[in-house]
C-alpha cells in the first residue's frame, strides 16, 4: 500500500525510555492518532499491575504506519504495534511474525465538513455520498501514499464509484483527486481558517472531528456519513513474539487491559469507540458527529490493495513525457465509428494528459516523410510544464489546441526508426532525474523511409547501447489498428524496458493510451 524509507524504529522507539536496560523495556508504537491516549492507559496499567517491575515498563511512541511496517520482526522493530487500521497488516513482510491479539478501539472514517458547508449539503438529516467528494471543487482527497486516512478514502471512493463507472471514466475521477491532494489529516485542518473555512471536504475519522471540535473555536466541523458505506479504523493490536515465540505477559496483560471499562472510559474521552463500535453516550450534534455506526464496506482484498496502490502511484507522479505521433497518410482512414484514426488519437491524448499533475512537463512530435528531411519529424510543442502560464492561458491549453490541428497534417508515409532514435535522444539528453522521463509513440504502420531509414537493426543497436537504466527513458509504443507493424514496436519497447500495446479497433485507442500511463510507475522494469 505504502513505500517507506529506511527506518531505524528501535532508536526512535528507545528515544523516550529512561535509563532502564533496552531489554527490560517493551516498546510500544501507535498510530500518532491514538499514541497519547494509549501512553495514559499505559501509565495506568503499570501503576495497577503489581508484576510490573521499575524496570520492565512500557515504552510508547508515536509512529506512522509506513515507518514502522518495514520494521516489524526486525531488531529494529516494536513489541507491540498499534496501528490505525488492519490495512497496514498487508505491509508487513511475514505476517507470521506476529499475533493480533484484538482490536483496542474504532473509529469510522467520514467526511470532515465546516457546519457552514455541512448544512448547505443537508446536514443532519440529509444524505451524502461519496461521488460528491469527486465532484465538489471544495473537496480534497488526503494522500493515500503516506496515511491511512487517505488510502481508506480513495478506497471508499472507488468502491462507491466502480459499479457505474467504466475503468477509463473512474481513473479520471481519481485523477483529479491526486491533482488536489494534501499531505496530512493535520494539513487539511490547518486549512480551515477562517477566510477558508467554507472551501474544504475532506476524508478523515470521526475521532479527529471530536478532537478538532474540543480544541478548537468557532463553528467547528462535522462528520457526514456517506450512505455508500465506509471504512473503519479499528486499531488492532499486533503483538510481536520473543525469541522463545512467545508473548510476554506484560504485552497479553496490556492489551487485555485496553478492553476493561477504565479503558474504554478513558477511549470514549478521547473521541474513539470501543472496539464494538459503541460511541460514548454524549456523542452526537454538539460534537459533529452521530451516534449510531454507519454501514461499512467489506475489507478489501490484499490483490485489491496492491492495484489501487500502483494506480494512484501512477497518477500522482510527476511526468515528463514525449508524446510521438504518426501523421502518415494511413492516419485519415476512416473508422467504423465515422472518426478517423488521427482524430481519435488526438482525443486520447487529449484525454490522458488531462490525468497528468499540472506540474508534470508535456511535449509534442508529428512524423511522416513529408516533413523535414531528412529527419521526418517536427516538434509541435516543446517539453514543458502544464501548469507554467503564458499570457492569458497556460502551457496546458496551449498543448490542448496544438493537438486540435493534428488531422490538418496529415500526409506522406511513416518515417517510424529515425523519428524513434530522435525522440530518443531528446530526452535522454534533456533528462531531468526528479521525474518520470519517458517516449510515447503512436503509429498505424511501418517504417517507409526505405532506403534513408537507418533500418531495425541500427536503430536497436543504439538504444541498446545508450539506454541508462540508471536514467531510464522507456520507449512505450502503441499500435494503432491491427495494421501497425506490432514486431518491430515490440523490439523497440523491449529494447527501453517497457512494453508495446495494440489497439485492434482505433476506438480502443483511449483505453490503451490510458492503460499505458497508468502504468508507468513501474518502468523500466514492467
Amino acid at each position: 500500500m505504502l513505500v517507506a524509507g529506511a527506518f531505524g524504529a528501535r532508536e526512535l522507539l528507545s528515544a523516550q525510555a529512561n535509563s532502564c536496560d533496552a531489554d527490560d523495556v517493551v516498546q510500544v508504537a501507535a498510530a500518532p492518532a491514538i499514541a497519547a491516549t494509549i501512553d495514559r492507559l499505559a501509565a495506568a496499567y503499570q501503576e495497577i499491575d503489581d508484576e510490573l517491575s521499575g524496570c520492565d515498563e512500557l515504552n510508547v511512541v508515536s509512529v506512522p504506519g509506513f515507518q514502522v511496517a518495514p520494521t516489524v520482526g526486525t531488531p529494529d522493530g516494536p513489541d507491540l504495534w498499534i496501528p490505525d487500521s488492519s490495512l497496514w497488516g498487508h505491509r508487513i513482510e511475514d505476517p507470521s511474525q506476529v499475533e493480533q491479539l484484538a482490536h483496542v478501539a474504532s473509529s469510522p472514517l467520514v467526511v470532515v465538513a465546516p457546519r457552514s458547508v455541512a448544512s448547505e449539503l443537508g446536514w443532519p438529516d440529509g444524505d451524502y455520498s461519496w461521488r460528491q467528494i469527486i465532484g465538489d471543487d471544495r473537496a480534497r482527497m488526503i494522500d493515500p501514499g503516506t496515511t491511512t486516512e487517505g488510502f481508506a478514502g480513495l478506497l471508499a471512493v472507488r468502491e462507491s464509484l466502480s459499479a457505474d463507472l467504466e475503468e477509463v471514466q473512474l481513473v479520471g475521477a481519481l485523477a483529479g483527486a491526486a491533482q488536489s491532494a494534501v499531505p496530512s489529516v493535520g494539513e487539511a485542518y490547518d486549512g480551515l481558517s477562517a477566510e477558508t473555512r467554507a472551501t474544504a471536504l475532506f476524508p478523515a475519522s470521526e475521532q479527529s472531528v471530536i478532537e478538532y471540535n474540543h480544541t478548537s473555536e468557532g463553528d467547528g466541523v462535522v462528520a457526514l456519513y456517506p450512505v455508500e458505506g465506509t471504512f473503519v479504523f479499528d486499531f488492532p493490536a499486533f503483538a510481536v513474539p520473543g525469541e522463545d515465540a512467545s508473548v510476554p505477559d506484560v504485552v497479553t496483560g496490556f492489551v487485555g487491559y485496553l478492553s476493561t471499562p477504565e479503558a474504554v472510559e478513558q477511549l470514549h474521552d478521547d473521541g474513539f469507540r470501543s472496539a464494538d463500535g459503541a460511541a460514548a453516550a454524549t456523542a452526537g450534534v454538539y460534537d459533529g458527529t452521530q451516534p449510531a455506526m454507519p454501514e461499512l464496506f467489506e475489507e478489501p482484498e490484499a490483490a485489491a490493495l496492491a492495484e489501487l496502490s500502483q494506480l494512484w502511484a501512477a497518477l500522482s507522479q510527476q511526468m515528463r513525457m514525449l508524446t510521438v505521433i504518426d501523421v502518415s497518410g494511413s492516419m485519415n482512414t476512416e473508422t467504423s465509428g465515422g472518426s478517423t484514426r488521427i482524430e481519435l488519437t488526438r482525443d486520447a491524448a487529449g484525454a490522458a494528459i488531462e490525468l497528468l499533475a499540472p506540474t508534470s512537463e508535456v511535449g509534442l512530435w508529428i512524423f511522416s516523410v513529408l516533413l523535414d528531411p531528412p529527419n521526418h519529424h517536427e516538434e509541435l510543442f516543446p517539453v514543458a510544464r502544464m501548469d507554467e502560464e503564458t499570457g492569458e492561458q497556460t502551457r496546458f491549453d496551449e498543448l490542448v489546441a496544438t493537438l486540435g490541428e493534428l488531422p490538418g497534417l496529415v500526409g506522406g508515409g511513416t518515417a517510424l526508426y529515425d523519428t524513434t532514435l530522435a525522440a530518443f535522444r531528446h530526452m535522454n539528453e534533456t533528462y531531468a532525474p526528479e521525474k518520470v522521463n519517458s517516449v510515447v509513440l503512436m503509429t498505424d504502420g511501418k517504417d517507409e523511409d526505405h532506403p534513408d531509414s537507418i533500418g531495425i537493426d541500427a536503430l536497436l543497436a543504439a538504444l541498446a547501447e545508450e539506454f541508462d537504466p540508471e536514467a531510464p527513458v522507456p520507449i512505450i509504443t502503441i499500435g494503432i489498428s491491427p495494421e501497425a507493424d506490432m514486431a518491430s514496436l515490440e523490439r523497440i519497447s523491449e529494447a527501453t524496458g517497457t512494453t508495446a500495446y495494440l489497439a485492434e479497433n482505433p476506438e480502443d485507442i483511449g483505453e490503451v493510451f490510458m492503460r499505458a500511463m497508468l502504468e508507468r510507475q513501474c518502468r523500466p522494469n514492467c
